[in-house]
């Protein structure tokens, strides 16, 4: 799994993919880890506008780079992603912005 990223302003942006479950949760998770190698970063933005499905093995995958102790946010979530977070509780302790 290959997901586009850029630095902007000490921002690590990260485009996440149409879907993240337990099918692709480990290749997720090792190429977020292997962009976050790349450079450093004050805080993360996952961009979200391209998912329209995210699993609790997704949820796991960005909570371990929230416990990792950086600023996330996840922008451009759509209203059905976004329940998954609601739900989850996500949105109590990170920034998760709809479209």
């Amino acid at each position: 799994m290959e997901m586009v990223y850029k630095l902007e302003d000490g921002i690590l942006v990260i485009d996440l993919p149409e879907r993240i479950d337990a099918t692709n949760a480990a290749d997720a998770e090792a190429e977020i880890e292997r962009i976050r190698e790349q450079g450093d970063a004050d805080a993360i933005r996952f961009d979200a506008s391209g998912m329209n499905y995210i699993s609790s093995a997704g949820l796991r995958v960005i909570i371990k780079v929230v416990k990792q102790g950086k600023n996330v946010t996840v922008i451009n979530v759509s209203p059905e992603v976004y329940d998954v977070f609601k739900v989850s509780g996500f949105t109590n302790f990170i920034d998760v912005e709809k479209v």
